[in-house]
Order: structure tokens, then C-alpha cells, then sequence
């Protein structure tokens, strides 16, 4: 016989182990405690649905979905997507289509991109009932009942234009009712024309349908097409795939017809070559991010890349063209419309008007040499000026910051810092609101070329403001001897930092996108590889992001040193997904698969031997150190756990503090204090390794300059140090580079302290340490009197903790014999999720099992209308379903 706890707590146990392997996302899959019950009756079971989880084409983390081309191409292209290729689908009772949707964003401002259908359901008598978007007098959605003439408009849900949201259509045969639901609202409307036993038709976008043939298609894009059958889901279709023609069904692996097909994870994938041209001579680049420019600049002719229209149109020079060599430069001035060039080797700035083709002499910048080919640039538009980073030339790499003031024609030379910016070229830069951001690069500490030259994998910042540089933080070694290329893009929503890094070592290698934030040194790759020829100073890329298409565009350029330049675009849809890596052939990939199946069975067999073992043995386990998601601390056996209330540090319920003398010294920490407090505490136990001080500064002082940031850091550290004395034997230390504060032997207590003993490891915990951690928790939220933005995540992970360590318990309980402490459970965890259902499952059972029938289905009653009110929609399971018990 086997037992079904100790089978659910495995399969959970081993799922968030799961959960943080990088390139799996378990939020696309449907995973709940009824799928569990449904399809891990056995052991077998289990392991092929995690093995389902970790190899099916959508556990990545990635964007994914079918964007249908409407009105923007010819009638013969536009996209159709058909959920009935081949016959009538039978439905019984009732029956829900729920997909997501967006309204594709380069098409918005066109009122006619809008317009068409959606999805049309029809039934065997040709009666329908479509879901149309229609642009006038506003866009609105549109239910139109087709026998009856009935429509029914609602407004466009305002966050469609920018992100996915969830449509559902609900039909009621048996009552001749349709419910459309919007994720703020739902729609009633009766006397729809469809019957009990009548089989359907199910179409989006267009379709060849004698009678509802139609190429009205609005520019849209869907996912997740779900088809459910008296609230059971029986078709899943993601339309996750990156090409063909069919699209699969999850579940029952029904394929589906789709007509022009445009897969956005192939889109947001792969590099698309848009341009590819071999020119004569030497060429710059530049770009117009306004209106949606790349500018190809030669020596005879200019070449302007419309993003939008996607075409290519040519200026011939009205005179002739100063680039001589491929020592230019350009960039492009907002403010007048016009390109300006200028020469390493010391000529006059040029500009050329793009309109005319006319190039005009400007002002004279013969101090800047050549000893900075490769160098950074950023124009200005708030100052009207070019700042210029680094470069190389002459054997020596540099350092200089210089401006060019285009409103009275003046070079100056800036500040710079050694310690910070140390010489280079082949860096890259983004700027976000009026800081600019430097990226790797390569050079050498001293300047010059043979005193051991190497790459540089740090991001650091200057701000115009206050022409200062400041230090991020180093990255890992991606890539070995890695450059990067010219210009990188920052979102400046999400901080995310895009460049494209490349090895300096090979001619025949690849641009690599690689993906970071500035408030963090993790980087990832993204995308798949750009072809790419090195030869130094002859050869550059940039990378530029245009948000009216949201797509990334690299250009690149290799200039054969005497005739002409090879050159290439290339763009990928935003925001791009995180790479896969690829086999080298069929065989390995077989192989790789095969060892993953042993490793996972591996893991699920010593995982079930382990808890046994602890349920005979509890006591004969030794101490060890668990290292969880996010939090590290060393756990001992319950001893460790203090068994007094009275704590000097007091985070749950309010943040307060005692001394070791239990007085309380709270007002001794001003706000300032408190913050820096916290900071530096709860980074301690996040990482076991503390924060940065450049991290506190930008939290702290970010709108300070770099020496009051140090002061103010200084004098503020000094007055935490002597407040810690008085609470007990701790140190504040920056031992490893990094401030954290050690408690070691020093026996101050802290109820936050306990909490991370009790949720380290699920493995050992006891009803003596969960009824520790109720009474914790019972005091109130963590720090709830405590709000600031980078504390917020810190209160979700404890929270999901909390949560997560009672839920896996209760799990392991016997509900009959430990129905009352089962039901206190429950309810400490309703304190931090009122609608949680596992927690609502536990109470029923437990509550059912005492005899409490009517108290158990209250239970379930103000779960269900609490989720009701939530999510806009009912909960898909019955009492009777959560209790187990057959109707």
C-alpha cells in the first residue's frame, strides 16, 4: 500500500528543487494539488511527469505565443489559427475558451490594424458567436451574437497594448447563455442559438469557412489556448512552437492548423538578418532612435534604415564626403536633425544634412588623436555636447574623458578616476536618465599595450550631473578575453542592460547578446549568435533598440583595409529570450536525456530513503548546513531554537530592539540608522556574504556626490557600530570587501533569527519548531511597520516561506489524528494568504474529519466567493472534490 502523504510531500519536495534550476519555469505548466492526484498514483507516474516537466518545449522561461499579421500584409498572408481542422468538436453541457491576448504594438496607431476577429465559435446550423475588435469611435471588444444581431461592446482592457491578459468565453449550452469574461469584468448575455449536444467550429483570425469566410484580421498576438469541458481543462495549445504550420496540444496531443504563422519564440529567439551589403570604402554608423533610423554613412552615398516602413533609402552627397579613412566617427544630433562626423586623426567636425546629402564643416577638434580609435561616445540632447570615453591608439589604451560642446564649438577634458576607469577600448555604453554606463572593455592598468593587457568584466557609471564616475560591481567571465561591442541598450523600466560581447581573439567568431542589471552582477546570454569578423580598429558593432517595433538591432562592420566593408543588421524581437543551449548532434542530446532520466530517478529514490530514515531515526541525523533559495544559516537540531519569547530583535510585528540589559532602544535608531540597519542585516542573511558599499550608496545616497556618499557612509556606520555594542557582543565587518554583521557565539536572540533556523530545511522540522514558528508569525507581518522598495522582497520570500513550511508539514501529518492542530495551521497560514488553497484543503479535511460538516463546507464557501472576488472567475473544484468524497 502505498502512502499517498508521503508520495505528495516527494513530489513537492523535489519540484522546488527544481524550481531553481536556471532554465526551467514551472509557472507554464498546470500544477496543482488535483493534477497531483490525478496522475501520481504511483511512483512511475510522478517521475514521468517531472521528467515531463523538465523536457517539455515550454519549461523554459521564455516569450512565446502566435502573432497573427493582419491588415499590415496582403490578404493572401494573413494568419489563421484553427482549433477544428478537420471536424465538429463535440462539447457536452458547457464549455470554456480562455486565451491570452495582446494587441501588437506597432500597429496601434493605425484604427484599421484594429480592426477584425478574434475568434469566431461556430455550431453545425451556422449559428455563431464571434469576438471582434473594432477600432472607432474607441477600440473596443465586441461580442456579437451573429443570428440574433445582438453586440455586445466592451471597453479594450487598457493593459492589453503593453501586456498579455487573459479573455475567456463561457457557454452555457443548457441555458443558452454565453459569459465573456475581461480580467476586471464579465458579460452575460442569453439566447445565444446553441444547444445541448451541438458540436462546434473554433477559429481565430481568418478563415475559409463557406458562409464566415473572412482576412479581417486585427493586429494581435495569442497564447495559452485552453479548452475546458464542465470546468475539467481537456486541450491546452501554448503555441510555443518556432515553426511549421501546427501547433500541439499539451494534453491530448491534438494538432492544430495554423495558416502564415508567425511563431514570436522564433522572433524573440533568433537573429533575423534584415541587411547585408558589401560597400565601398569605409562607412560609420549612427542612428535617429526618434523616429526609427539606422544610418549607413559611406563615402559616396548615405544609406537610412526605416525600422518602421523596413526599407532602405539612399542619399547621394551633394558634395564631396570628408571620410577619407576608417578613423571617423558619428552620431546623430536630435536637436537639428543632422549627422555629425569627426576624425580621430585631428580634422574638423563635419555635419551632413540627411535631407540634402550637403556636408558642412563645423569646428575644429584637432586636439583629439588618434590614440582614441575604439573610444566610447554618448551625444547629450539635454546639453547639446558629445562625451567621449577611453580608446586606443599609438600602442597605449586610455582613460580621458573629453566633451565636444556643439553650443559654442569647445573641447574639454573631464575628470577622470584611475582606481574606477581604468584605460580601454572596445567597451560599451548606455546611458539612463543622466548617467552613462561603461561595460567591459579591454586595456591594461598602466596604459600601455605591453604591460599585461586583458579584458575587463565590470560595469561602472558616470554621472553627468556631477562629472563623476562610480564603481557597480565586477560580472563573471562570460566569455574568455571578452570586448564588447560600441553601444549597449538599458531599459529603464526593468534596469535590465542588453551589449553584445564578443572574443577578441578569433576573426571568424560571434556577437553574443548578453543580458544584466545594474543593481545586481548576475548576466545571462540571450538570443542566438551573430556571425561576426574581428580585426581590431578595422572592424565595429553597436546595438540599438527601437521601441516603436520593440526589437533590439545589432550592426556590424569589417572593413577590408584597402576597397570596401562588409556590413550587416540584424534584429531580434524584445525582449529576447534566454539562450538554449544546442547539442552538438541528435546522439548527445539522446545521451544528455538519458542521464538526466538516471540522475532524477536517482534523486527521487535517495530523497524517499532519507525521509524514511528520519521518520524511524529522527534523533541520529547529524547537524549540517542547509543552504535554501535566498537564505543561508546554519540549523541545528530544535535545542538551537530559542525557547524564551523575550527577543532583543524584534522584526515580526514591527521592527524594536532591546539592549542587553532589556532596556528598549529603538528611538536610538533614526530612520536613516534603521535602513542602514537592515540593510546590511538582511543581506548578512540572504547571501552569507553582506552588501557592497557602492549598493548601500546607491540606496542610500544615490543623489549624492561619490565624497559626501563616503562621508555620510562613514559617520553612519560609526553610529550603528556603537548602537550594536549596546545590544550585545556582535561585529559590523568588511573583512571580505563586503559590511555584514557577524552574531557568532555573541547569544543576542532575534526572532527573525529563529524563523530562518526553523524554515532552512524542511527535512528536519517537528511540531515543536512549526508551533515556534506560529508564534512568531502570530505577532503580526515581518517589519510590517517598515517600508521601503528594496525591503519588498525580502517580506514576499518570507512570507512564501512561512507558507511554504507550514503547508509541507501539514502535508506529513495524518489528518484524523491531528485534525486540531492541522486546523490552527491553517489558519496561521490564511494570516499571510487568505485565499490559499492548499490551506482551505487542509481545514475542510481536517474539519470533516472532527465531525465539523457544516464548519468544513464554511470553510470552502468563503474560499470559493474570496476567490471569486480575486480572480473574477469560480474556482474550478467542488466541495465534494476537495474532500475526495465520489458524488
Amino acid at each position: 500500500m502505498v502512502n499517498w502523504n508521503f508520495m505528495d510531500f516527494l513530489f513537492r519536495f523535489f519540484l522546488s528543487k527544481i524550481k531553481n534550476l536556471t532554465f526551467v519555469c514551472l509557472t507554464e505548466v498546470e500544477l496543482n494539488a488535483n493534477m497531483y492526484k490525478k496522475y501520481g498514483k504511483s511512483l512511475i507516474a510522478t517521475l514521468l511527469y517531472t521528467l515531463y516537466l523538465i523536457f517539455c518545449p515550454s519549461a523554459f522561461a521564455q516569450t512565446y505565443g502566435l502573432k497573427f499579421q493582419g491588415h499590415h500584409v496582403t490578404l493572401d498572408e494573413r494568419t489563421e489559427l484553427n482549433l477544428t481542422p478537420d471536424e465538429y468538436i463535440n462539447i457536452q453541457g458547457e464549455f470554456e475558451l480562455s486565451f491570452d491576448f495582446k494587441a501588437y504594438p506597432t500597429f496601434i496607431t493605425s484604427n484599421r490594424g484594429l480592426f477584425g476577429y478574434i475568434v469566431r465559435i461556430i455550431n453545425e446550423e451556422n449559428n455563431n458567436v464571434d469576438l471582434l475588435s473594432t477600432p472607432t469611435p474607441n477600440a473596443n471588444l465586441n461580442v456579437v451574437i451573429g443570428n440574433k444581431n445582438s453586440i455586445l461592446s466592451v471597453n479594450y482592457p487598457e493593459d492589453a497594448f503593453k501586456e498579455w491578459i487573459k479573455l475567456r468565453v463561457k457557454i452555457l449550452l443548457s441555458e443558452d447563455r454565453i459569459i465573456f469574461y475581461t480580467p476586471d469584468s464579465f458579460y452575460v448575455q442569453d439566447n445565444v442559438g446553441f444547444r445541448e449536444k451541438d458540436k462546434f467550429k473554433i477559429i481565430f483570425g481568418a478563415n475559409d469557412l463557406i458562409k464566415f469566410k473572412t482576412t479581417d484580421v486585427p493586429s494581435m498576438c495569442i497564447k495559452d489556448v485552453k479548452l475546458f469541458e464542465k470546468g475539467k481543462l481537456i486541450h491546452h495549445w501554448p503555441l510555443n512552437e518556432t515553426e511549421g504550420t501546427f501547433a500541439s496540444d499539451r494534453l491530448r496531443k491534438k494538432k492544430v492548423k495554423v495558416k502564415n504563422p508567425f511563431w514570436l519564440m522564433r522572433s524573440h529567439q533568433s537573429w533575423n538578418e534584415i541587411f547585408k551589403r558589401k560597400i565601398n570604402g569605409p562607412l560609420i554608423f549612427a542612428a535617429d532612435l526618434k523616429s526609427a533610423k539606422i544610418f549607413i554613412i559611406g563615402i559616396d552615398q548615405l544609406l537610412i534604415y526605416s525600422v518602421v516602413d523596413d526599407q532602405i533609402f539612399t542619399v547621394k552627397y551633394k558634395n564631396s564626403s570628408p571620410l577619407s579613412n576608417d578613423g571617423y566617427r558619428a552620431f546623430h544630433n536630435s536637436r537639428d536633425n543632422k549627422i555629425y562626423c569627426y576624425l580621430v586623426d585631428g580634422e574638423p567636425l563635419w555635419s551632413l544634412d540627411i535631407t540634402t546629402g550637403e556636408w558642412t564643416k563645423s569646428i575644429s577638434v584637432s586636439s583629439v588623436q588618434t590614440k582614441y580609435k575604439h573610444h566610447n561616445q554618448y551625444y547629450c540632447d539635454n546639453n547639446n555636447s558629445v562625451y567621449l570615453f577611453g580608446g586606443y591608439g599609438l600602442h597605449k589604451y586610455n582613460n580621458e574623458i573629453r566633451k565636444i560642446n556643439l553650443k559654442d564649438n569647445s573641447i574639454s577634458d573631464l575628470p577622470t578616476n584611475d582606481s574606477i576607469f581604468q584605460p580601454r577600448y572596445l567597451a560599451g555604453l548606455g546611458a539612463l536618465n543622466d548617467t552613462i554606463y561603461i561595460f567591459g572593455g579591454y586595456g591594461s592598468e598602466t596604459g600601455d599595450q605591453r604591460i599585461n593587457p586583458q579584458s575587463y568584466y565590470d560595469l561602472f557609471g558616470y554621472s553627468i550631473k556631477d562629472s563623476s564616475l562610480f564603481k557597480k560591481f565586477e560580472i563573471p567571465p562570460v566569455i574568455d578575453d571578452m570586448s564588447v561591442a560600441n553601444t549597449m541598450w538599458i531599459d529603464g523600466v526593468t534596469r535590465n542592460y542588453y551589449a553584445l560581447a564578443f572574443e577578441k581573439t578569433k576573426f571568424d567568431g560571434y556577437l553574443r547578446l548578453v543580458k544584466g542589471k545594474l543593481d545586481e552582477p548576475e548576466i545571462e546570454f540571450v538570443g542566438d549568435e551573430i556571425p561576426f569578423q574581428f580585426l581590431d580598429v578595422r572592424s565595429y558593432a553597436c546595438l540599438f533598440y527601437m521601441p516603436q517595433v520593440t526589437k533590439l538591432f545589432a550592426c556590424s562592420s569589417y572593413f577590408d583595409g584597402v576597397e570596401s566593408t562588409n556590413t550587416s543588421i540584424y534584429s531580434i524581437s524584445y525582449p529576447p529570450n534566454r539562450s538554449i543551449p544546442q547539442s552538438l548532434n541528435p546522439g548527445e542530446n539522446s545521451r544528455l536525456e538519458f542521464y538526466w532520466y538516471l540522475l532524477i530517478l536517482a534523486a527521487i529514490l535517495i530523497a524517499g530513503a532519507i525521509l524514511f530514515i528520519r521518520r524511524i531515526r529522527p534523533g541520529k541525523l547529524r547537524k549540517n548546513q542547509i543552504i535554501a533559495p535566498h537564505l543561508t544559516i546554519e540549523t541545528d537540531d530544535v535545542n538551537s531554537i530559542n525557547t524564551e519569547i523575550e527577543y532583543q530583535l524584534i522584526f515580526f510585528g514591527g521592527f524594536q530592539v532591546f539592549d542587553s540589559n532589556d532596556a528598549d532602544i529603538t528611538n536610538k535608531f533614526s530612520p536613516l540608522l534603521k535602513e542602514l540597519f537592515l540593510l546590511i542585516l538582511l543581506h548578512t542573511f540572504k547571501n552569507n556574504k553582506g552588501i557592497s558599499s557602492e549598493k548601500i550608496t546607491e540606496i542610500l545616497w544615490y543623489d549624492k556626490s561619490e565624497k559626501s556618499a563616503r562621508n555620510n557612509r562613514a559617520v553612519n556606520i560609526a553610529k550603528l557600530r556603537s548602537i550594536l555594542h549596546e545590544i550585545g557582543t556582535c561585529e559590523l565587518s568588511k573583512k571580505t570587501g563586503y559590511w555584514k554583521i557577524d552574531f557568532k557565539d555573541s547569544g543576542i536572540k532575534g526572532d527573525y533569527i529563529d524563523f530562518l533556523k526553523i524554515t532552512a530545511s524542511k527535512n528536519n522540522l517537528t511540531k515543536q519548531k512549526v508551533n515556534r514558528l506560529i508564534e512568531i508569525t502570530q505577532k503580526g507581518p515581518f517589519l510590517s511597520n517598515v517600508h521601503y522598495e528594496w525591503l519588498d522582497e525580502f517580506k514576499s520570500i518570507v512570507s512564501d516561506k512561512i507558507i511554504d513550511t507550514l503547508v509541507d508539514f501539514a502535508k506529513s501529518c495524518l489528518v484524523k489524528e491531528e485534525a486540531d492542530f492541522i486546523v490552527h495551521l491553517a489558519d496561521s497560514i490564511f494570516n499571510f494568504d487568505v485565499i490559499n488553497e492548499d490551506a482551505m484543503m487542509l481545514k475542510s479535511k481536517a474539519q470533516y474529519c472532527m465531525g465539523k460538516h457544516s464548519h468544513a463546507k464554511a470553510t470552502y464557501d468563503k474560499f470559493f466567493k474570496e476567490y471569486m472576488a480575486m480572480y473574477g472567475q469560480e474556482y474550478d473544484q467542488s466541495f465534494l472534490d476537495i474532500l475526495e468524497i465520489k458524488e
